[in-house]
């Protein structure tokens, strides 16, 4: 291990000095082999399907490689489905998308390689396939794929098909942005291809053949992280910290009847914004979904699901100012409908995004919109369209990326409220220093960590770039220490880690410092993780959450760590790791031993029997690394 300089910044606020210290430290004895994901020398294994009509099937007559080893044909029809392409690629022989193991840290690999040649039989072209001229996805979507329970859907990046596919078989080389957030630890990745509904009445049906999957190695490290400091703002927090562009995080009204049909005042809908994204990502918006009927509040896409949906998207421009837009759609489930056509009646801008934004409606189809700087913009509906957003009807207010540029960006809201709605309590709900009222408001976010509070303690967000593995933040009030180890929550989102630190957080005085640590401790023992269960380092256990129960017959993977005497994950053993049950299961499997990459290895139990169990983790390379065991877990019949 080596260690490099240590560097420092420091600036003043508010009369306290505050610093910034990369304390970091590197192995020089980094390198990661190529990781095969499929040949497809022998059979299709390793491929599996979900949402979508796509089929993947092994052709043993079509080989890039000559031997006669084959390939897998991918092909779909246009005309029967919108998701017509969601192919799962992991390892042989496993090919569900519920596949739980064994994970790796996708970060490790420099790109996706494979090799591509395109069917000329079938009806549409690579130019189409690429474009998609009546909307949806061009080309493919790549996604990295989680384990066990495809909750998390990081998105890579789009390739398009070379033309030269057509001929024959053509190489494609797709690089991984080590930083986006999510795709450590993952299982695979998956092929993705959605189309619009305008695609599915032309229909039309393509097909391709992959050949030689392959995550190509790394020879060096990763660069080290770098740290920074922003201000906090207090309030309700929107914040797009999982990695979907399209993961709206949303509250909703408890009560459903906050329509204005039929009101003989006019009933309004306001929001007063603290801070909405940043300049540098343009076009990050906050949004209000007016939903009638009964939405299935398990979905946090009701403007995609539901059929009628009004929404007024407020968004922040480049240069500091913001824009507003009044949409509708009607009879158009799990579609876009005409939201950007004839259902866009525009809406009024303004000079900065904070401040208030009210939605007023003066009848049953007359509205007036009212910007943050008193911009107003009046418009009607057509009655037809208003006589569908009649009680019942429940009001969303939340954000969406719109883009992988815009994960990581998040809304801070002081207050929102509904006025004058004839069958419903006026609302005034106050965010500075108070939760969000679940009387009032449910949480309706894709993710955990989708809607937070955050209070007047809270002074900032200490940030990092990723991939940042082993690294932890270190707080003191002067540069020469003590330097203290804090517990601060955070998220991972727009290839940046982001915690939160409060006053409670700060040593006593006028100065604080800040640092990120990678330790240069090699691990010292092993820890297993039940389902549930996450490595919380510093801790007296040195994990957190609650485990999961297991079924007969079902497998469980086990997610094993190498780790210091502090808990903190290390990368520094490459050690054969062993599993065994107690009490002893006869009539369960224990998966093969595997070894420990970057820090973590997985391995699979199938449980025979009912009862409660410990696993116990053994380094059987050298006995370097301590055994480590699990909590009880409860297995069922």
């Amino acid at each position: 291990m080596k260690n490099k300089p240590t560097r420092f910044a420091s600036f003043r606020t508010r009369s306290a000095l505050y610093g910034l210290a990369a304390a970091l430290t590197v192995s020089t004895a980094w390198g990661v082999p190529d990781k095969v994901l499929n040949t497809f020398d022998g059979a299709a294994n390793g491929w599996g399907t979900a949402w979508g009509n796509a089929t993947a099937v092994y052709d043993p007559n079509e080989d890039n490689t000559g031997n006669g080893g084959g390939s897998v044909y991918i092909s779909a029809d246009y005309a029967l489905d919108q998701n017509t392409m969601t192919i799962f690629a992991n390892e042989p022989p496993n090919g569900a998308w519920y596949f739980p193991g064994p994970t790796f840290n996708l970060s490790d690999y420099q790109s996706v390689e494979f090799d591509i040649k395109w069917d000329t039989t079938k009806t549409v072209s690579i130019a189409d396939f690429n474009s998609v001229p009546l909307g949806g996805d061009g080309g493919i979507l790549l996604w990295a794929t989680d384990s066990p329970d495809f909750s998390i859907r990081p998105q890579l990046g789009t390739v398009n098909v070379p033309e030269a596919a057509a001929s024959g078989w053509v190489h494609v080389s797709f690089p991984i942005d080590p930083a986006i957030s999510g795709i450590d630890p993952a299982v695979g990745i998956v092929f993705k291809k959605w189309i619009s509904g305008g695609q599915l009445e032309a229909g039309g049906t393509y097909g391709f053949w992959i050949d030689n999957l392959v995550l190509k190695g790394s020879d060096g490290p990763p660069p080290p992280p770098t740290v920074s400091l922003t201000k906090a703002t207090p309030g309700l927090g929107f914040v797009s910290s999982s990695g979907g562009q399209y993961d709206r995080q949303n509250i909703v009204t408890v009560g459903e009847n906050y329509s204005w049909i039929g009101a003989s005042e006019p009933v309004s809908y306001s929001v007063d914004i603290a801070q909405l994204g940043d300049n540098a990502r343009p076009g990050y918006e906050f949004h209000f979904f007016f939903v009638p009927g009964t939405p299935a509040l398990d979905r946090s896409d009701p403007d995609w699901h539901e059929p009628n949906v009004i929404r007024w998207d407020i968004g922040n421009n480049a240069d500091g100012s913001a824009y507003s837009t009044f949409r509708y759609k009607t009879n158009a489930p799990d579609d876009n409908g005409v939201f950007y056509s004839a259902g866009q009646l525009g809406g009024p801008g303004s000079a900065t995004s904070s401040g208030t934004w009210t939605i007023t409606f003066n009848n049953d189809t007359n509205v007036t919109m009212t910007s943050s700087d008193g911009t107003i913009l009046a418009t009607n509906i057509p009655a037809d369209v208003a006589a569908l957003f009649a009680n019942p009807l429940r009001v969303y207010a939340g954000t969406v990326p719109g883009d992988p540029s815009r994960v990581g960006q998040m809304a801070v809201v002081n207050s929102l409220s509904i006025q004058g709605a004839p069958s419903a309590p006026n609302l005034n709900s106050q965010f500075i220093d108070q939760p969000l009222n679940y009387s009032d408001w449910t949480n309706n976010a894709a993710s955990a960590t989708g809607v937070q509070s955050f209070s007047t303690s809270v002074r900032h967000w200490l940030q990092w770039t990723l991939p940042a593995l082993g690294f932890s933040p270190q707080i003191a009030g002067s540069v020469t220490g003590p330097w203290s180890n804090p517990k601060l929550s955070g998220f991972d989102g727009g290839g940046m880690r982001r915690v939160l630190v409060s006053s409670t957080n700060l040593p006593v005085g006028n100065s604080a410092f800040f640092r990120l640590v990678q330790r240069n401790t090699a691990a010292t023992k092993l820890q297993v993780l039940l389902p549930g269960e996450t490595n919380d380092p510093d801790s007296p256990n040195g994990k957190t959450g609650t485990p999961l129960t297991a079924a007969v017959g079902v497998e469980t993977p086990f997610t094993i760590h190498s780790v210091d005497n502090d808990w903190f994950i290390r990368n520094t053993s490459t050690n054969m790791i062993r599993l065994s049950v107690t009490p002893e299961d006869p009539l369960g499997i224990v998966d093969d031993d595997a070894p420990i990459t970057s820090g973590t290895a997985s391995i699979l139990i199938l449980f025979g029997t009912p009862g409660n169990y410990t696993i116990t983790a053994t380094d059987i390379t050298d006995g370097t690394l301590l055994p480590g065991t699990s909590a009880t877990i409860t297995v069922t019949p």
